[in-house]
């Protein structure tokens, strides 16, 4: 049995004509680098050769993590705080807002996105900003698709706040005499959108309606409407059309994390609609 070296630097062990690696990281070593990487958005945003050049070397670094995300973990705050500052900032210009959320759905796709919603601020005074921005979205733009998933987790976390939204309207009635939407309106409109799109802001749409869905003030006033719009989905859809197969799968995960989040007894009154013998 030989030792040798592998061609990425990691040790390796040779027999015969298999080969394993050993490639075992014992940190995040690119750490000054992704710094100033991240801190030179604001000047490779607007060319479209050095933004691609920027995400593909950012890609790779984190791709060195799959195997053992975890050693992000003590640089997460700061990579993600670096990022949300460009998006919160009003002098960003739409292409630099996309690109950090670029790298950041890159970073979310390494650690995972359980873990990585987390670190998302999810104040009371983050809902309607968020909300806003994810309004003004595109869901038909095929090139900011990163975009739109990462603010439906966003919003996500901010449905986990422990306030009525209500609070958040004011006087519906105020906008030139007509009634305006309600917070809580406009977000399950926003998921129901985003259930129906055909890239991966689906599947965060999903995780929005089982945060959402199962707050105390929402689930007394939209869970059975909720439920029936999504079995009135599935059974109207036709699983040979690739545009209703997206809507089936959209229906049936949002309804699957719905049941699996949800509380028994909350849910227990629709399950003979739900799955009739």
């Amino acid at each position: 049995m030989a030792s040798s070296e592998t061609d990425s630097g990691c040790p390796g062990v040779e027999e015969g004509e298999s080969f394993v690696k050993l490639c075992v990281l014992e940190g995040f070593s690119e750490s000054s680098e992704t710094k100033a990487l991240i801190a030179s958005l604001p000047e490779v945003h607007g060319d479209r050769v050095t933004s691609e050049r920027a995400t593909e070397k950012f890609l790779v670094t984190m791709d060195r993590y799959q195997e053992q995300p975890h050693l992000l973990d003590p640089h997460l705050e700061w990579m993600v705080n670096m990022m949300l500052e460009f998006v919160r900032s009003d002098t960003s210009p739409p292409s630099l807002v996309h690109l950090s959320f670029k790298f950041l759905y890159i970073i979310c796709k390494v650690r995972g996105y359980k873990i990585f919603m987390q670190l998302l601020p999810h104040e009371v005074a983050d809902v309607h900003p968020v909300l806003d921005l994810l309004s003004r979205q595109d869901p038909k733009d095929t090139g900011t698709w990163e975009t739109r998933y990462m603010l439906l987790l966003w919003l996500s976390m901010t449905c986990l706040i422990p306030f009525d939204l209500c609070r958040l309207d004011g006087h519906l009635d105020s906008d030139g005499g007509k009634a305006k939407e309600s917070t809580m309106d406009r977000i399950l409109a926003i998921a129901k959108s985003y259930l129906l799109v055909s890239d991966s802001s689906r599947d965060a749409a999903c995780v929005l309606v089982s945060k959402f869905i199962t707050r105390p003030d929402v689930k007394m006033k939209r869970l059975g409407d909720f439920l029936d719009y999504s079995l009135t989905t599935i059974t109207q859809t036709n699983d040979l059309s690739p545009l209703d197969v997206g809507m089936l799968d959209g229906a049936l995960q949002s309804l699957g994390k719905l049941f699996k989040h949800g509380k028994r007894d909350d849910l227990l009154q629709y399950g003979r609609f739900s799955f009739p013998c």
